[in-house]
């Protein structure tokens, strides 16, 4: 077929151009060759009404198929923005409460007494004065403010209203304690050996008596210390109470 084609080609350059030699070519050729140039004679004349009916792809290079992309894995993997089927987007969806970044949930805190924080029943806690002091000696420690700083030593009644002893024991209840004063923090307490020590706390009071117990807070000397606030918290009860 391509010496087919390569001779009409040889055959119209002939005819037009008028030039050149032309090879010897069989009769099937040769009919091949008059009937393309009639045709394409033909098809100029607008008298022609029949178009000249040969094979046009010979003169077209076959088309390369396109091969089709294959399909990406599954690897369980997501685009970023994307979700997937039944997946809900993280964040506040309408419920109530304070919420952190990604849509967890704070939990709620609940104001509280001391007594419902220590949690010990018969057992009633309130805060009695407090008072400023560089150091705390006893027959038994001796307790010091750094240099430039004093002690506030806050003073509690644990008082039991029960018909018997009961066993307080403070260390194990988890409680964290602050310092406010005019607004500003000051901290936690500090963990001393002093008597009724309520980071240490641990008393047997019999039925209608009471014991003292204590935090120890240090500051700045220069800090005027009135009207102080002291914050107890464990898990989601909080008790804030004014000591003056």
């Amino acid at each position: 077929m391509k010496k087919r084609m390569y001779a009409v080609t040889l055959a119209a350059s002939v005819v037009l151009t008028g030039c050149a030699s032309v090879p010897d070519l069989s009769d099937k050729d040769s009919e091949m060759i008059s009937q393309y140039i009639a045709g394409a004679v033909l098809n100029g004349s607008d008298n022609y009404k029949y178009a000249f009916n040969y094979d046009k792809s010979l003169l077209e290079p076959t088309p390369v198929p396109t091969p089709e992309p294959a399909p990406e894995p599954e690897t369980g993997e997501q685009k970023p923005g994307s979700t997937s089927p039944g997946t809900v987007m993280a964040g506040n969806q309408g419920g109530s409460g304070n919420s952190q970044a990604g849509g967890s949930t704070m939990p709620v805190t609940q104001k509280a007494s001391l007594s419902e924080v220590y949690n010990v029943a018969g057992i009633s806690v309130n805060p009695v004065s407090y008072e400023t002091k560089k150091n705390i000696i006893t027959s038994y420690s001796s307790i010091y403010a750094d240099n430039g700083k004093k002690l506030v030593i806050v003073s509690f009644r644990f008082k039991n209203t029960s018909s018997g002893a009961k066993k307080v024991n403070l260390a194990r209840k988890d409680i964290s304690y602050s310092l406010t004063i005019g607004g500003e923090s000051y901290g936690a307490p500090m963990f001393t050996i002093a008597e009724g020590d309520m980071l240490s706390f641990n008393e047997k009071i019999a039925a209608g008596k009471s014991k003292k117990g204590v935090l120890i807070f240090q500051v700045d000397s220069s800090v005027k210390v009135k009207n102080i606030v002291v914050k107890a918290v464990k898990g989601n009860k909080e008790a804030t109470v004014s000591v003056k």
